[in-house]
């Protein structure tokens, strides 16, 4: 909802697309530490929904999980589509093939930050703040981009 005091405001479809495919955020250096999918540790929902998502893409196909919970959508991505909607909450891991089975890792608060919008220069790692805090904060934030059309359409209005 836009609001204003003063004028009526009609905010359009932005003309280019605010968001980027999953694929372009998730840093591939080998940076974070990864484990395997199957393990005794892992809960048997992950497992099936891991397993719901291989047979849709095949072995060799890495993708998205949602690590935490369900969704309309069999609790995964493909990494062609835009991340889901960021939560407060650590739920989303990146899985990937490997020659000894899939590998996963949660994706962390810089790969959020770039998938909300921000910019990759946007401190989020600052010192004090624990990396559940960061994602809190990335989960509570207003998509830049977002922001930045609908301040464009009131300016432009006024």
């Amino acid at each position: 909802m836009v609001c204003s005091l003063s004028n009526e405001i009609t905010v359009g479809l932005p003309k280019a697309k605010l968001y980027k495919p999953a694929s372009s955020i998730i840093n591939l250096n080998n940076d974070y530490e990864k484990s395997p999918l199957r393990s005794p540790r892992r809960a048997q929902a992950t497992i099936q929904r891991a397993e719901r998502a291989i047979g849709a893409l095949g072995m060799n196909s890495p993708f998205l999980l949602v690590y935490y919970g369900t969704d309309g959508s069999g609790g995964w991505q493909r990494l062609d589509k835009p991340l889901r909607t960021i939560t407060t909450l650590d739920r989303f891991a990146y899985v990937e093939p490997s020659k000894n089975g899939h590998l996963m890792r949660m994706l962390q608060p810089e790969e959020l930050k770039l998938a909300m919008g921000f910019k990759k220069s946007f401190k989020i790692n600052i010192p004090g703040i624990t990396r559940r805090d960061q994602i809190k904060l990335i989960g509570n934030g207003v998509c830049p981009p977002v922001m930045q059309f609908l301040v464009h359409s009131v300016i432009s209005n006024s």
